[in-house]
Parts: C-alpha cells; structure tokens; sequence
C-alpha cells in the first residue's frame, strides 16, 4: 500500500485478520494484486471516490465447492490445523490476472484440462490465485506453464503471470504458501518482462535486492560493456540459452534458428565480455547480472 494512503486513512485500514466478504469494509485490490480493506464508516464520498480511482474494487471469488477444495483453502488461507490428505508431494504454481473475468468456472477447467494432476485451486481475491498441484515428473515445467499462459491469453484477452513454486512435502506446503505468496507479490510490483517464473529465479532477484543496487551496477559496467547490454538480440540469445540450462540444441529450437547460429552468438558473448558463460560459474554470475539489469 502506497504510504502517503497508509497515513492518510491510517484509521480507517481494516487489520489483517479480518476477511471478506464483510459489509462494512471497502475492499480493494492495489497493484501488485494485494488486497486493502477501508472501514466504509471512516470514509466520506470524497475519500471512497479517491481510493476507488487508485485501486480497483474487490470482487468475491468462486467459492470452495467440493470437500478437498474447502480442505485445502481451510490449510493456506485459514491456517487449520488438519492438514490435507495427501501423500506425495505437492507444488504450488501461484497465478495473478491481469484484469478479473466473469467466468472463473472456465478458467479452473482449462487449468484441469492442461494439468491432469491438478489437485484443486485455491483462489486468494478475484485476480489472484494458487493451483495445488500432484508434484510428478513431467508436471510444472516451465515450458509446459509458458504454452498454457500464451493459450490463457489468448482465450480470456488478458495476462497471466505464474510463479512456479519449488515441490514440498504438504506438511511444509503452507509455510512454501506464505513465502512463495511473499516472493509473488514482491515479483508483481515490479515490472512483467516474461510470464513464467520459477521460484529459484525470483529468489536470486529478492536476494540481489537485499544486496546493494549501486555495487551490482558497478560489477555490470565492468564487466558488460554498454554497447552489449543495447543489443537485445545478444542478450535474448543468452537468456534462452540459460532457461533452457546451457543446452544449446533446446535453446536454438526455441529461438528458431539453427544450433551453429546459436553456438556462434553465444561465442560473440564469451569473446567481447571475456567470461565463458559455457561453464556453470561463469554462466550464474552473467545470469544474476543479467536479472538485475532487467529489473532495474
């Protein structure tokens, strides 16, 4: 929440432990998808007016129908205690919408129909939500979640932004909740250049952020030149290149091109900056660079 609002209506913020649906509370939703609530008697027309023309008002989401989807929203959101039947392990893949739809009831079938082991979906408000996927091998994959999200918005006429959580054990699966939930919307109040996000990535970039900003841009302008960091072609090269974990034949496939074009890109890389992103240390190093550079 933006501090000028926090102190401006700082008697009318409703605390965090109250929910919706509530009547007497305005609810909103600001723009890294979280969610505000406003006593409406602390409020004049004025005040609602302006709050409603900075935030988007809070629709109720679909609610939780069938017993495993009341177990599992009772688990994240309501912190009981029972914790959900399952015995393999599970993994999260957070979601945001750009804007909210009308019929969540689509959206929760294509999710099903794209990912068999889809246990259930907890939706968190109506642009925000969390698919409790059966961790097997196959499923989560980003790539999997990248052709899903380009078919999301192509059907629905909005964005869908992901973070695929790393695989726990349900037992741990709430705490992953709230720290993937806390690394998602650190994530959505920056900007969007892709759709797809594993957590190992937005960890790096929360943790370079906790670093300092100033020492970063001094490590990029020793070592990458300004001329390389302007040639976006170089640098989607590169990044595909480490998404697709240094395997060059995977990578030229999804960049369309041929193996040789890709191998003789990434040796233009090696020869102007002089580090091998070849090798494992050098390629984190260029890749940690890279993400804050993108970000910044």
């Amino acid at each position: 929440m933006n501090e000028k609002i926090k102190r401006l209506f700082e008697k009318a913020i409703v605390p965090a432990h109250i929910t919706p649906p509530h009547p007497e509370v305005l609810w909103l939703i600001d723009d890294s998808a979280s969610l505000l609530g406003f006593w409406r008697d602390q409020l004049n027309e004025k005040e609602t007016a302006l709050l409603t023309y900075f935030y988007k008002e809070y629709q109720h989401t679909p609610k939780a129908v069938t017993y495993t989807d009341k177990e599992w929203r009772a688990w994240l959101l309501d912190s009981d205690v029972r914790q959900p039947n399952v015995e393999r392990p599970v993994r999260l893949i957070h979601f945001h919408l750009s804007e909210s739809i009308d019929d969540y009831e689509a959206l929760s079938s294509t999710w099903q129909e794209a990912f068999p082991h889809v246990i259930t979906i907890v939706w968190v408000h109506q642009q925000y939500g969390v698919v409790v996927l059966e961790s097997l091998d196959g499923y989560g994959d980003e790539m999997d979640i990248e052709s899903f999200a380009e078919a999301i918005s192509m059907d629905f006429y909005l964005d869908l932004y992901t973070l695929i959580g790393i695989e726990s054990t349900v037992e741990n699966s709430r705490e992953s909740f709230l720290y993937q939930h806390e690394l998602f919307q650190y994530l959505l109040s920056k900007s969007h250049p892709k759709h797809v996000y594993k957590e190992q990535e937005v960890l790096l970039l929360y943790l370079m952020r906790n670093s300092t900003g100033k020492e970063m841009d001094r490590i990029i302008q020793r070592l990458i030149s300004v001329e390389l960091l302007n040639d976006k072609e170089l640098l989607t090269t590169v990044g595909t290149y480490f998404s697709h974990n240094l395997n060059t034949t995977q990578a030229a496939k999804a960049l369309h091109m041929h193996r040789n074009s890709l191998q003789y890109r990434i040796d233009k890389f090696v020869d102007r900056t002089g580090i091998d992103i070849k090798q494992f240390s050098d390629a984190a190093l260029v890749y940690m660079l890279l993400l804050h550079y993108q970000h910044d």
